[in-house]
Order: C-alpha cells, then sequence, then structure tokens
C-alpha cells in the first residue's frame, strides 16, 4: 500500500468513526509552545494547576511540546477534531428554568476518545504502532498545520465548526506525509470575547489568565472569592462566554445528537463530578448531598446568581 492511499484509508476511517475534521502534522520539537507558556506563567504567576496540569509533574509542558516523548518512534500527529455544537447546545433558557450550564465542549469528550481509541487499533490492525490520547499541544499544531487557528480567546477556531469542538490526537510511525493546508485568518480582530469575559481572564489578545478564567475555577476544589461568584453566572462547570461572544460562532447549525455524548467518567477522567449529569441540569437537584462537593457549591452558587430571595424560597419549598 503507498503512503498516499494510507493516508486516504486512515482520514476515511477516522471519519467514519465520528472525526469530522482530521488533519496530520509532522512530529517535532514545538519549542515556541515550550517558550509561549513560560511566559504566561511568568505574565499571571499562574501554577501548573491553575493550567490544569499535573502541579506535581513540573516538566509537563517540556514533554508536551515533543510527541516523542509519547512515541519514541513517532512519524506523524494526526489530529482529530470533532463537532460538538449538537441540538441540544442551545442554552436560551437555563436562568428561567434554574438551570446551571456545562461547556458544551466536556459532553462530547467520549465521542473524539472513542473515535481515537477505533483509529489506534485499526493503524495497529495495519501493523503500524500507534498511541492516542493528548500527547501534544493540541491547539497549537492545530492552529500551526491550518486545520484551524487561534481566536484572541485562545482557543481554536475552525472555519466549519467555529469554536465548539473536541480535540485528540494519535500519533503513529506510519510514514504519513503531513498535511499542506493555507493558513486559516477566521479571528477579524473584533474584541468581542475580551469585551465578554466576566473576570478579565482575556488580559491581552491570545492571552488567558488561568487564575481569573472560570473554566478552571468551576473545576477547582479552591475556595472561590467573592467577588468571582456572581461573574459564574449560572455556569456550573466550565464556560462559553467568550466563545458565545464570537462571530465565528454566530451562525452555527446545531449537529445531531451523538449517542455517545454525555457525562461518563469511565469515558473520560474529567467527568470525576459530572458522572450522569445533563448540559444543563436542574439547579436545585445539584443542591442535594448525592452529588460532588464541587457541583452542589457551584450549584448554590449559580442560585444566588439567577433568582431573587422570594423565587429561591419557593423552589426549595
Amino acid at each position: 500500500m503507498g503512503n498516499v492511499e494510507l493516508k486516504r484509508r486512515i482520514k476515511e476511517f477516522a471519519m467514519a468513526k465520528g472525526a469530522d475534521l482530521v488533519g496530520v502534522a509532522p512530529v517535532e520539537y514545538y519549542s515556541d509552545y515550550r517558550v509561549e507558556m513560560d511566559q504566561r506563567m511568568e505574565e499571571t504567576r499562574a501554577s501548573h494547576a491553575d493550567f490544569m496540569m499535573p502541579d506535581s509533574d513540573r516538566n509537563f509542558p517540556e514533554r508536551l511540546s515533543n510527541a516523542a516523548n509519547a512515541l519514541p518512534t513517532a512519524k506523524a500527529i494526526i489530529v482529530l477534531v470533532v463537532n460538538v455544537y449538537d441540538e441540544g447546545a442551545v442554552y436560551e433558557k437555563t436562568e428561567g428554568e434554574l438551570r446551571g450550564k456545562t461547556a458544551r465542549t466536556y459532553s462530547y469528550y467520549p465521542v473524539v476518545r472513542q473515535a481515537a481509541e477505533k483509529l489506534t487499533a485499526f493503524i495497529q490492525d495495519l501493523g503500524y504502532s500507534a498511541t492516542h490520547g493528548q500527547d501534544v499541544p493540541l491547539k497549537y499544531v492545530a492552529d500551526r498545520m491550518g486545520l484551524g487557528c487561534y481566536g484572541k480567546n485562545g482557543v481554536l477556531l475552525t472555519e466549519k465548526y467555529g469554536s465548539f469542538i473536541g480535540l485528540r490526537n494519535v500519533l503513529t510511525d506510519a510514514p504519513l506525509e503531513p498535511d499542506e493546508l493555507p493558513r486559516l485568518s477566521l479571528c477579524t480582530g473584533c474584541n468581542r470575547c475580551l469585551r465578554a469575559c466576566p473576570t478579565g481572564a482575556l488580559y491581552a489578545p491570545y492571552k488567558v489568565n488561568p487564575r481569573l478564567c472560570l473554566n478552571p475555577i468551576t473545576r477547582s476544589e479552591k475556595y472561590i472569592a467573592l467577588e468571582m461568584r456572581s461573574k459564574m453566572q449560572n455556569w456550573i462547570s466550565g464556560c462559553d462566554i467568550c466563545q458565545e461572544a464570537c462571530p465565528v460562532n454566530q451562525d452555527l447549525k446545531p449537529r445531531e445528537y451523538d449517542p455517545r455524548s454525555g457525562f461518563y467518567p469511565e469515558h473520560h477522567s474529567s467527568h470525576r463530578n459530572l458522572g450522569g449529569l445533563e448540559k444543563t441540569p436542574e439547579l436545585l437537584d445539584l443542591l442535594r448531598p448525592n452529588h460532588p462537593d464541587i457541583i452542589r457549591r457551584n450549584a448554590a452558587i449559580a442560585m444566588g446568581n439567577t433568582c431573587d430571595v422570594p423565587h429561591l424560597a419557593e423552589a426549595l419549598n
């Protein structure tokens, strides 16, 4: 089988298993990513934990910069992109119905993970080594290869699916030529995301202070300062505020619901506190002791942010 045919088969298989975009990038040492991370940590005085990296692994950014650390024989990085904006992703009436909101991407982690698992097995059956995970700086690699491009809010924008996407990589020693895609330029420079951020976490274009970002804050066990609580609105895990403001996301057409989506701790470790929930669960139910403390805390804050005292008293009775 020639290299061109091999690449075609791999991409077609990935698409058949749920990927909406597939790209092949070269295995390189992405030193610029490491430099950017060091600069960001110095500017924000953030810890590894603030960036949702293992605080015990101080070498994590360095390891992430080089795919060979995950697969020494790797010759190609296959990036999988899954559209996560489905029919249940319209959150317009959540405040009036006293519902909390979760970042739209979270429920599709199992979908992109299972697509990557199946692709990995397919490549191994062809006689090559392969492994899947988040072993490279995915947004950085996807931006450099033209599969998407950075927005000023630090998320990856794609031409067809906006920024509501899930990402995962497959590393392989299969001889796949990198894609030659034109660099995208979708961020118009409007600064809407910077203005929409309620906490000032977007302190400059393309720069995010994780100590102020509601995404890691709502997922952390750390104490949430009083001045941050009202800014959480009714987000109970993650935040899409900057993405909702982005012009690229304004005319997205919801995809059909993928039955593999949802919150399943067995498929993704980040679902540890979300197992079994809906995307917009009832806040009142989340206050009950059968839910994890983090979710109960966030639900209590969301209740306080979204209803007045009489309404709250009525809901609790």
